[in-house]
């Protein structure tokens, strides 16, 4: 499942590059699917915990996928003026990733205690371990095919 995560990731960027919002919309799609498969078998969650745990995750993810949403928009800005860039759109790329940031971090702080009802404090810490190493993945990928501002 690692492998097919990965390369599920791996294609994650294609459509950074400018593709339609459709092939976004189901690479996430596969995405979440894999990342779900990789946190149920991380977790070993028990029958008691599985249930509330899945509810609180589909809103969680809800929520992660709109700060997606914005960072997909960013590095569309990029991508559309990369060979114009100006100083005031690079200080709008650069105000909105770190929007994007902050409201991701103020997402997993207001979803620990939901997490963290239905499992004890060490599965909710592996699962914002699992979380950090699938964007980990993403972040990296997604710079490998940036290059840098001009």
């Amino acid at each position: 499942m690692k492998k097919n995560l990965i390369a599920t990731l791996v294609l994650v960027s294609l459509p950074f590059m400018g593709s339609a919002q459709k092939f976004i919309d189901l690479l996430r799609t596969e995405v979440n699917f894999e990342k779900r498969g990789l946190v149920g078998d991380a977790l070993g969650l028990e029958s008691s915990e599985s249930v509330e745990f899945w509810k609180i995750y589909s809103q969680f993810e809800l929520e992660i996928d709109r700060t997606g949403d914005k960072r997909v928009a960013n590095i569309k800005k990029f991508t559309d003026n990369e060979d114009k860039m100006t100083d005031k759109v690079a200080g709008e790329i650069a105000k909105s990733y770190f929007a994007t940031r902050a409201e991701r971090n103020k997402i997993y702080k207001k979803y620990y205690s939901k997490f963290n009802s239905v499992l004890s404090v060490t599965k909710t810490v592996r699962f914002y371990q699992i979380m950090d190493q699938v964007q980990l993945l993403v972040d990296l990928q997604v710079a490998s095919e940036l290059p840098l501002i001009e």
